[in-house]
Formats: structure tokens, C-alpha cells, sequence
């Protein structure tokens, strides 16, 4: 259970987190120090090899840090005992390659999160068809993968990430497989998302012109935070 102090904690705190590869041959993180607010939207950027993706990994739950802490609402991820349950409950993943499956319609795409969730089979394909529409892909609910272009498909992955009502979106080059129109259109999406229903967004990019579309840009370089400007007025929600 969370501490009774989480109600006033920020929503993530990472404090002194290394991670290491290869039997520390490889240092990926270097002793970062951060603190994320509830309802921040947050550019994480850097050059190949600075430390953001592994970054990314350990707030999202994916990979554990080798000494340090992350806490969400004050508690520590390490004392959770199933980070499969803590992903699917607070966080949604938009990934550079859409990872959709490919056996699978947008539709269908959507509503796999949704089946941790105390809903009805009525209900989750309502919620989904409403995402799917919210993203500009109700049109194409019964269309596979295969079927739709690069922004089309990443559509269909921001509506898959919403599915679970997550608390936080980590969103990692979401725009790194499309052309200029697209990725302007997806960025322009996101910006919508997150101004709609409030979540916390931390996205991983090495373009500063996305960057710039975040409240905060937060510099990494070998696997340390070297900058942390805010660009926008931001209110943390209470």
C-alpha cells in the first residue's frame, strides 16, 4: 500500500539510479536525480547512447536499476511484488515501431490492455470504438495492421495506450518511423491527448523541435541529466 504521505508526493521520484550492463562494463545511467509532477509533459532528449531510452525502461516498469530508487506516489517500485500489474494499471506505452498485433484488427489492437480491467465485454469494445474515433481512426476499427499506413498505425497505438485510463504516457521516438506530415500530425495528436484528459507524458526524443513541444526538456548525456529547463508554465495537479 502507498504511504500515507503518497497523496502529497510527486508522482515519480528517481533518486541516485544507476544501471549497468555487461557486468558494469557499460554504464547506462550514472547516479540520475529526478523528480516528475502529476500531469507534466516531459521531453527526455539526447543523443544515441546518452541514457534516455534506458531511462524510459526503468520509469516504465520494464527493467530495474542496479542500486538507487524510483518511487510513483511515494512508493518504491521495488516493493511492489508484480510490475506487470503496476504497468498495466497506471502506465500506457507508445513505442517508435507500434509493436500492434499484426493478427489482430485496430480494434482488437485496443482492446487488449483493457482486459485487466473490471469491465464488461460491452463496455470495452465501446471504450475502444470511442478511442479509436478520439484519434481519428474510427473509420478503420475492422482494418489489420497491414492495411494502414505508418500514421494510421501509430494512431491506433496512442488509442491502444489510453485503453487503461493510464495515470502516466511514455512515449519512446513516437515519431521515428514517419515522414514530416505524419510526425507533425502524431506530435500535434499527443499534444491534444494530453491538454484532454490531463495524464502525466514523458516522451524520449533526440529532435529538439519535439522536444520543444514539452512543459520541461530534460538533457541527458552519458547517462546523466546535464539540463533541466522548463519551457512552458506548467501547474502540477493537486
Amino acid at each position: 500500500m502507498p504511504s500515507p504521505s503518497a497523496a502529497n508526493a510527486p508522482l515519480l521520484e528517481i533518486d541516485d539510479v544507476r544501471r549497468e550492463f555487461d557486468d558494469g562494463q557499460v554504464l547506462a545511467l550514472r547516479g540520475v536525480n529526478l523528480t516528475i509532477h502529476e500531469g507534466e509533459y516531459v521531453a527526455i532528449m539526447g543523443s544515441s547512447g546518452s541514457g534516455k531510452s534506458t531511462l524510459l525502461s526503468l520509469l516504465g516498469a520494464l527493467d530495474t536499476p542496479n542500486s538507487g530508487e524510483i518511487r510513483y506516489r511515494g512508493q518504491s517500485l521495488s516493493s511492489y511484488p508484480d510490475l506487470g500489474q503496476f504497468r498495466a494499471k497506471h502506465l500506457g506505452f507508445i513505442f517508435q515501431s507500434f509493436l500492434l498485433l499484426p493478427t489482430l484488427t485496430a480494434l482488437e489492437n485496443v482492446l487488449v490492455p483493457m482486459f485487466e480491467m473490471p469491465w464488461s465485454r460491452p463496455e470495452r469494445q465501446r471504450r475502444a470504438a470511442e478511442l479509436l474515433e478520439a484519434v481519428g481512426m474510427g473509420h478503420r476499427l475492422n482494418h489489420m495492421p497491414e492495411k494502414l499506413s505508418g500514421g494510421e498505425r501509430q494512431r491506433v497505438a496512442i488509442a491502444r495506450s489510453l485503453a487503461n485510463e493510464p495515470s502516466i504516457l511514455l512515449a519512446d521516438e513516437p515519431t521515428g518511423n514517419l515522414d514530416t506530415q505524419n510526425a507533425a500530425q502524431i506530435m500535434d495528436l499527443l499534444r491534444s491527448v494530453h491538454h484532454q484528459r490531463k495524464n502525466t507524458m514523458i516522451l524520449v526524443t533526440h529532435d529538439p523541435a519535439i522536444a520543444k513541444t514539452a512543459d520541461r526538456i530534460i538533457t541527458m548525456r552519458d547517462g546523466q541529466v546535464v539540463e533541466d529547463t522548463q519551457t512552458h508554465p506548467h501547474t502540477a495537479i493537486s
